[in-house]
């Protein structure tokens, strides 16, 4: 990690600056303490003002000993201290008092007077007493005195104090004068600062005057408290900079970047965001990344680890990659690779409520949440701890094709589907499980045969393990797995039986309580003591619904009691991951081959395991034909509910999404895409002899294949002649059919013209621009964008939105990798994290793009063109010094 000042680790901040600071030193301050006490005094009233940056210009007179001394002691609060003198220029009717802002680096390098040599020289012909007690002036007026300056060969700025008062550069000069300074580009380049500007339109020498005299070259509007006494430090007016070093040249850079860089009112950020990433075991191990909650960018090489830190971030979050990511297991394998076997990432968080959290995840476990040390089970990242964060990956912008619409809902929804999307795929399993169910009635004993023979095979392999010592060494682990599994297994059949009971009260509780509401006109003597003997099958009801309610509150201590549980195996996970290190280790050290790990030794035991509970299943199996068909078509209906809920809750974000954008608009139909449904047929019934119209006859009368799986008279209507050879490959593949949801249908448009009208790269540059402009997430994870995006796209459109948003302080915090250099410097990066490999291993620096190391590895390792080269070439000049 670069020599980052700790209040800078998570790049560039803002600080409130004071550019017009007298001390002792000045004749018009006046201090009447114990000189001994004055340093620390003063100092303290910075503390006290907030005020971080300041610059020290007595008038006509600089102390180098009484300046270091400052210096020294306010480095100790995190506070910089630039060297200045306030001059009285000769200029104008009465002078004109001008604050030079010198590199200290250079101006007092080896403890040289290179700042009072300077003075003699614009004071020629009087004595330093002379024209350090008095408002005496320059013998050289403005320009004259830049010159001066810049015959020295070292850096400075000019502001100018109280441009409106007497002595103040506008007062004194006025309208011509001032509009010819503005062409000078000596008055251009030096000049970075005007104080105490208060007027807008009033007057004939007022904001809007000025600014159309002088046009581009008009600088900042700064604050200066200009303190006559101890106790005036930092009075007044405030200015705010975004720098990310205490020096000279990032103080330098934030004024001319002012626009960006320089407001009067402190930002805040209240939007949820990563603080840290650190990482143990693994290419990273022993690494802490810091964030800004602003606008990240990761650079270097290819192969230098950029996209790995991006994708481990995914992974620590839970972010999914997206099913239909073209790069899916590249990017899985990725993240193992990264934080090898036991390793682990942990995100460090602020909520939107100012809360800190850590999100831990050990390399193939899930996440877990944590408050001060202490795990937090059933805590959700995305609502609790970072508000709905959002990946794309290195490819999914070139993917813009075929279903992206589809991937992009998935992408800005994934989580908040989370739920009833476990929902789904678990009543997914209950529809195949009671498909397979059917079939193994009839392939039982064979079924039995193929897994004694993978469970024989299983046993082979292990012995082969156990042969190295692994089973003894990971013995409590795979405890821990087994006694993990009993628990889950106890939960899935409680879970089961209360959703049947409840389905079951469901189905018949309104006609059961309907009946008795029945009123005979001729036969009401009867139907009374009907209804008496009805009533007992009522109160029979009654108990199922009474037992329904315990078994729920059953359930629930369960579950309080496996996470009794979870919370002893999240205590043993860390102990657990360094054995796994530490054997993988041995294990590469005794060179028995790569397959032999840890993590293979435990998974061959889970399935061996699975397998011997599915033949004890097998063999206990005993339902009917009749019940197992009568418990499909329920469970059918139950998982036709939950598409349904699901696609509401999509429809629901969408409507908020669409009222975000007028250019961008996603519109939703429930299970409509009806050409998916066709060709997965054509899939599932390839070689069958069906033509594709009868694919087609079948899609646009049946919704589902549920449905078809029901309305056998129908489907006999629909297929006509082919019925009986669809009918035999649709019982053929059941459970591939029945376990497909018909996917909705997506049309994403861009300004009123769907998107896939639009080229290739119109499409990307929209994506992007939509991306970036999501106001419903607090995180965003980008991999490498610039692939399908021309560099005018880049500069004008996406890096131009990023610093508007930043400007509006929108509230999203921006992790990107990229090789395109406009994103960090065009974009103005708080934070860039440059990633070297060497040596097996990934080494980070990170810093503030206005750092000059920073800036070096930006020149060094970026790419681009000439045509991007020069739209960064003004920034670059700001960095550039003549020594570099």
């Amino acid at each position: 990690m670069s020599n980052v000042p700790i209040f800078f680790s998570q790049g560039a901040r803002w600080v409130r600056a004071d550019f017009h600071l007298h001390t002792k030193a000045d004749r018009e301050f006046g201090y009447d303490g114990d000189d001994r006490d004055f340093v620390k005094e003063y100092v303290a009233a910075l503390v006290s003002a907030d005020i971080r940056v300041g610059v020290v210009a007595n008038h006509n007179k600089f102390r180098y000993h009484e300046f270091k001394a400052l210096r020294k002691r306010a480095r100790k609060e995190d506070i910089l201290l630039l060297p200045g003198v306030e001059l009285s220029v000769q200029d104008g009717a009465n002078g004109i008092h001008t604050i030079v802002v010198f590199n200290g680096d250079e101006w007092l390098a080896n403890d040289t007077e290179y700042i009072n040599s300077f003075l003699g020289v614009v004071f020629e012909g009087t004595t330093s007493t002379q024209y350090e007690s008095s408002n005496k002036r320059t013998s050289t007026n403005l320009l004259e005195t830049i010159r001066k300056l810049e015959g020295n060969e070292k850096d400075f700025f000019l502001v100018f104090a109280h441009v409106e008062a007497p002595n103040g550069l506008w007062h004194e000069l006025k309208g011509g004068r001032l509009e010819a300074l503005g062409e000078n580009d000596l008055f251009r380049r030096r000049t970075l600062g005007f104080q105490k500007v208060r007027t807008h339109d009033r007057g004939k020498c007022c904001r809007v005057q000025v600014q159309q005299w002088l046009g581009d070259a008009y600088p900042a509007e700064v604050e200066g408290s200009d303190p006559k006494a101890v106790d005036q430090i930092g009075r007044g007016e405030k200015s705010w900079l975004k720098i990310g070093d205490y020096s000279f040249n990032a103080v330098k850079y934030a004024l001319l970047d002012h626009k960006h860089r320089l407001a009067r009112e402190l930002p805040q950020h209240d939007h949820s965001h990563i603080q840290s990433v650190s990482f143990e075991g693994g290419l990273l191990d022993g690494q802490t990344i810091q964030l800004s909650p602003e606008l990240n960018t990761l650079i270097g090489i290819r192969g230098s680890g950029k996209s790995a830190i991006v994708e481990t971030i995914r992974y620590a979050l839970d972010i999914p990659i997206g099913e239909r990511s073209v790069d899916g297991t590249y990017k899985s394998d990725l993240v193992r690779y990264v934080l090898g076997s036991g390793g682990i990432v942990t995100v460090h968080a602020r909520n939107r409520e100012g809360k800190q959290y850590e999100v831990r995840r050990i390399n193939g476990e899930s996440p877990e949440v944590y408050i001060d040390g202490s795990i937090q089970p059933g805590v959700s990242i995305s609502d609790t701890v970072l508000f709905r964060p959002v990946y794309f990956g290195q490819q999914d912008l070139s993917a813009v094709g075929k279903d992206f619409e589809t991937e992009l809902v998935e992408k800005l929804m994934a989580r908040d589907l989370a739920a009833i999307r476990s929902e789904i795929r678990d009543q997914h399993d209950r529809v195949t499980a009671g498909v397979e169910r059917l079939r193994k009635i009839a392939d039982t004993q064979t079924r039995g045969l193929e897994l004694e023979s993978k469970r024989q095979e299983l046993e082979h392999r292990l012995a082969f393990y156990r042969k190295h010592g692994i089973e003894e060494k990971l013995d409590k682990q795979i405890g821990f797995d087994a006694d993990q599994r009993k628990c889950r297994r106890i939960a899935s059949l409680v879970t089961s039986l209360l959703h049947d009971l409840d389905n079951l009260v469901q189905q018949y509780e309104d006609d059961v309580n309907s009946h008795p509401a029945y009123v005979s006109k001729y036969n009401r003597a009867f139907f009374r003591e009907y209804f008496v003997i009805y009533d007992s099958l009522q109160q029979s009801f009654g108990h199922i619904k009474t037992a329904l309610r315990s078994g729920g509150v059953i359930a629930f201590e369960l579950q309080a009691k496996a996470e009794e549980f979870n919370k002893l195996q999240a205590g043993l996970r860390e102990e657990f991951a360094r054995m796994s290190r530490e054997l993988h280790a041995e294990l590469k050290t005794a060179d028995v081959g790569e397959e032999v790990t840890p993590d293979g030794y435990r998974q061959l035991h889970r399935e061996l395991a699975e397998i011997v509970e599915t033949l004890r299943i097998l063999k206990e199996e005993a339902d009917s034909r009749t019940q197992l068909q009568d418990r499909l078509l329920s469970d059918l209906a139950v998982l036709e509910r939950l598409y349904r809920d699901e696609f509401r809750k999509i429809r629901n974000r969408l409507t908020e999404i669409n009222e975000t954008s007028t250019v961008f608009k996603i519109k939703s139909e429930f299970a409509q895409d009806k050409e998916a449904m066709v060709q997965y047929m054509q899939d599932i019934f390839r070689g069958s002899g069906l033509w594709g119209t009868t694919h087609r006859k079948v899609a646009e009368k049946f919704d589902s294949f549920a449905e078809m799986y029901r309305d056998t008279d129908k489907m006999r209507a629909v297929a006509g002649d082919s019925f009986e050879l669809f009918s035999s490959f649709f019982a053929k593949n059941l459970k591939d059919l029945l376990a497909w949801q018909v996917p909705n249908l997506f049309t994403v448009e861009y300004r009123g013209r769907e998107l896939k009208r639009h080229s290739l790269g119109q499409r990307a540059s929209a994506l992007m621009l939509f991306i970036l402009n999501q106001r419903n997430s607090d995180v965003v994870l980008i991999d490498q964008p610039e692939d399908d995006l021309d560099n005018q796209t880049i500069c004008e459109d996406v890096v131009g939105l990023v610093r508007q948003l930043k400007e509006r302080n929108m509230g999203t915090q921006f992790v990107l990798a990229t090789h395109n250099a406009n994103f960090p410097v065009l974009g103005d990066a708080e934070q860039v994290v440059s990633c070297l490999f060497v040596d097996d291993m990934i080494r980070p620096t990170t810093g503030g793009i206005d750092r000059r190391e920073i800036q070096r590895n930006v020149v060094d390792i970026m790419e681009g063109g000439d045509e991007a080269f020069r739209q960064r070439q003004r920034r670059y000049d700001i960095w550039t010094s003549k020594d570099s």
